[in-house]
Parts: structure tokens; sequence; C-alpha cells
């Protein structure tokens, strides 16, 4: 989940951490109760976001109207400011039954989460791997997607410890000089 807001969200107190993020290195506060990412300024962009939540299928952000992602807009369909691209869903707080393919309501959240569902199957049943490198997604083709989990799939499974694919695997490789 990320959340946008045009306040300033970074500490105004001079810490190490907001030193290290003047130097454009991201760092993590972490303390008893949680942890918070700080980065420099600037904007969140689709690999950007990619890159905060590489192993996810969905991610959820409230706000940030500017980057370009398939989105549920929270209103009417009638409320969409021009310019607003890529609503597949309208979720009305206010009004009355929706049509529970395209408009949801109070009542209809399941309805909604299987529309998501359905939204992201028809995008990944063709994409059986995920390629991302320096934080941003590599489009690829369904044949390329596919070449990638087989190999490494046939790679993977004759492991020690590995029974099975079913829940899918991340793999990470270390930087080459």
């Amino acid at each position: 989940f990320i959340k946008h807001t045009d306040k300033d969200v970074l500490s105004a107190d001079r810490t190490d951490t907001s030193r290290i993020s003047d130097l454009e290195i991201p760092s993590l506060y972490w303390g008893r109760d949680g942890f918070v990412a700080e980065a420099p300024a600037g904007e969140l962009s689709r690999a950007g976001v990619t890159g905060l939540f590489p192993e996810k299928d969905v991610v959820i952000i409230e706000g940030a109207k500017d980057i370009p992602l398939p989105r549920i807009w929270v209103g009417t369909p009638g409320s969409l400011p021009p310019g607003i691209r890529g609503v597949f869903a309208f979720y009305d707080r206010s009004g009355a039954t929706g049509d529970g393919e395209r408009v949801f309501s109070p009542g209809q959240e399941a309805e909604l989460a299987a529309r998501i569902v359905r939204f992201h199957e028809r995008i990944a049943d063709n994409q059986p791997a995920t390629l991302v490198v320096e934080g941003e997604k590599v489009p690829l083709k369904g044949f390329v997607s596919g070449m990638i989990a087989g190999c490494i799939g046939g790679l993977i499974l004759p492991l020690k410890r590995v029974d099975s694919l079913k829940k899918g695997a991340a793999i990470y490789l270390k930087r080459r000089k």
C-alpha cells in the first residue's frame, strides 16, 4: 500500500537519516514500532513502485493520479476529472448498488476484489515470469516469460529443500563488476 499526499512527510529535524537522503541515497529508519523509508524528493514512477514491491502482483496506491497505472476511481463515473486515464472500475461510496462489473458500492467489496483478480489474471496468464532490473520491470513477451520460467524452474526444482514452485520463487542476482 502506498499513500500519496501533497504535504511534507520527512522530518524537518536534521537527522542521520535525512543527511543520507540529502546525498540521494534511500534510507530506512527502523525502530521498535516499525520503520519509515526516506528517499530523495522526486516523483514516484511506475518503475519505482515495481522496485518497492517487486514480488507483488497488486499494489494499492492512494492518490498519485499522474502515474500511468490501472486504477479504481473512488467516486462516480461522472466525477472522473479529464486527463485521468487507466480507470477500469469505480467505487461509489455514496451511491446505490453498482452494476458489479464496472461500478461498485458499499456491500460489493467482494465483487470488486473479484474484478481486480480477473483484471490481473487476464494480464498475468501468459506471464509466468517477471523480470525486474535495477528496480524497473522489464516488459517481456509471453514466449520469453515462459522460457525464463521454464529454464529457471527446471534448475530450481531438483534442488534439495525445494518441493514445489506453486507459490512462486524469487531470485536475486548480485551485481556484476
